[in-house]
């Protein structure tokens, strides 16, 4: 239906050309001759302009520009449109300035395409501005959804493999554009879809110069692979760039490690197999080096393909380690777990760990309590005090010194003085050698995961443990960790009580005893607290 003049209607722009975000693509149609748009390398005759308006209006003229200073003019080119925005006629040629014009125009007009002459070739394609003549405004230009303009006139009987295939590339280009980002860098939003067979087709797909070419013959064999159209997208967002390896193992990467890895299969041969092998072998190995060192590496390995900048001491800059030693710790890994080659690692505090045996509990540690979190039954203390520093604390008791927990026998300070330790990265002295080093305590407002405690001894070095801590009211089990009391009740700020129950927990720690001790260094977030320390053997 034709838009009541005056109503307006919206542009949606596609290319199939990347760009810049100082030249984006809605620039072909802000109104100002001070922008433009520019894409990011050159125009083959398989790309691209398109501006797809909301519904068809009536044209008096359409005028495009391009270039500027004499350079990037567009000359071997067709303007064309279309009242479906399926077929097109042309309307225009463009001239040695550049520029196009097409008038009198006798039906209304949903599309405008801008492409080559075939064969025909260009450095860059510059539109200054495209200007339509219409009794109705275009109220809104921006860049449309990203999506395929897909042609099954050659293999009509895959319209329902084409469709899944579309809509399967589609709904992904989005998270393609994400895991590929690259700071203002625009790339294509659209590429022509094509079913075809015969000599010189590529055997499965291909993609390039805005056409993706899937072998319909191919299509009709693998009737569930439509996924391959996935691949194909990540092509598109690549936009090009070298060495050809990485350009393949990151467009698997993208089918296989984010799309659809529950369909994931591979083999790698140990003996011939490289770390700069296409297809799944790279990127298998590119998605256990994200898993293991940096989860950004794609992205940036990308980039660098993209500008020309790519070299193998990436791998290192990104991960710490060359490209040679991660393949074989990935091969290793490959090679003695395969099933198990992309489960998540799990953080160092959430790993099995064992608490120490002990045969002594020998020495206490000096606390320097700065708050009070053990009272007596019927007291009253502030709103903003107590364990969790919110008006609420242990009760004496039900919490009661000594508290024995696996061989250990910790003392607790009485109540109503200072009792409790709010760790904030304290340096807390130690001395002596000693086997294990132990404390009660819990956390509040939540479990606090992925702490780092500091063991420092006199030689200068030291020992870096990562402990989760359950909050007071909801054991978590974590690893190293172990209830040392549960409590029937809290006491209130008002002198009440709170009759849920409420944890206190042990944690134990292995020492070097061939060392002595310096210092402990406590975590920092301010969520933890400590009732008592010691040192055990």
């Amino acid at each position: 239906m034709q838009t009541p003049p005056n109503a307006g209607v919206e542009a949606l722009i596609y290319s199939t050309m990347p760009s810049t975000y100082d030249h984006r693509p809605e620039f072909a149609m802000d109104g100002d001759p001070g922008t433009s748009y520019l894409t990011y390398g050159g125009m083959g005759d398989g790309d691209d302009f398109r501006v797809i308006l909301s519904t068809p209006v009536s044209v008096k003229s359409i005028r495009v520009s391009t270039g500027a200073n004499g350079e990037n003019l567009l000359t071997d080119a067709l303007l064309e449109t279309s009242q479906d925005g399926s077929i097109y006629k042309v309307a225009a040629r463009f001239g040695p300035d550049g520029a196009a014009f097409a008038q009198k125009l006798s039906q209304p007009v949903k599309s405008i395409r801008i492409r080559l002459m075939p064969h025909a070739g260009a450095s860059h394609l510059q539109i200054n501005e495209i200007t339509i003549d219409s009794g109705v405004p275009i109220t809104h230009v921006q860049a449309g959804p990203p999506r395929g303009f897909v042609d099954i006139s050659q293999a009509p009987d895959l319209a329902k493999w084409a469709a899944k295939a579309e809509a399967q590339m589609e709904s992904f280009w989005p998270d393609i554009d994400a895991l590929l980002y690259t700071y203002k860098f625009i790339p294509p939003n659209a590429v022509n879809v094509i079913y075809t067979t015969g000599p010189g087709v590529t055997p499965v797909a291909a993609t390039g110069g805005g056409v993706m070419t899937v072998n319909s013959a191919y299509a009709r064999r693998f009737p569930n692979d439509t996924g391959l159209t996935v691949h194909e997208t990540a092509h598109v967002v690549q936009s090009g760039g070298n060495p050809g390896w990485l350009i393949e193992a990151i467009a698997d990467y993208v089918r296989w490690i984010r799309f659809e890895p529950q369909n994931f299969t591979f083999s790698i041969n140990p003996r011939t197999a490289t770390p700069h092998d296409p297809y799944r072998t790279g990127a298998a190995f590119l998605g256990w080096c994200e898993l293991h060192y940096d989860r950004r590496l794609v992205a940036k390995l990308n980039q660098a393909t993209r500008f020309g900048d790519y070299e193998d001491g990436l791998f290192e800059q990104y991960c710490g380690k060359p490209i040679g030693t991660l393949w074989k710790e990935f091969m290793t890994a490959y090679q003695t777990n395969r099933a198990h080659l992309f489960d998540k690692p799990l953080p160092p505090a959430m790993q099995p760990r064992e608490l120490p045996s002990v045969v002594n509990s020998s020495a206490s540690v000096e606390l320097p309590f700065n708050e009070v979190g053990i009272v007596a039954d019927g007291s009253t203390f502030g709103n903003g005090s107590g364990f969790d520093g919110g008006g609420a604390a242990y009760s004496a008791s039900t919490l009661k010194s000594p508290v024995t927990v696996r061989g250990v026998s910790f003392t607790l300070n009485s109540a109503g003085q200072k009792n409790i330790l709010v760790a904030r990265g304290q340096e807390i002295p130690l001395s002596g050698s000693h086997k294990s080093i132990w404390f009660l305590g819990a956390s509040v407002d939540g479990p606090y995961r992925n702490q780092t405690l500091t063991v420092n001894y006199d030689d200068g070095t030291s020992a870096k443990f990562y402990q989760n801590f359950s909050d007071w009211f909801q054991p978590m089990g974590f690893p190293g960790e172990v209830v040392a009391v549960k409590t029937s009740y809290r006491d209130m700020s008002d002198g009440s009580k709170d009759t849920r129950p409420f944890n206190v927990y042990a944690y134990g720690f292995a020492l070097d005893p061939a060392k002595k001790l310096k210092s402990i260094s406590l975590p920092s977030e301010g969520g933890i607290r400590i009732l008592s320390m010691k040192l055990a053997d």
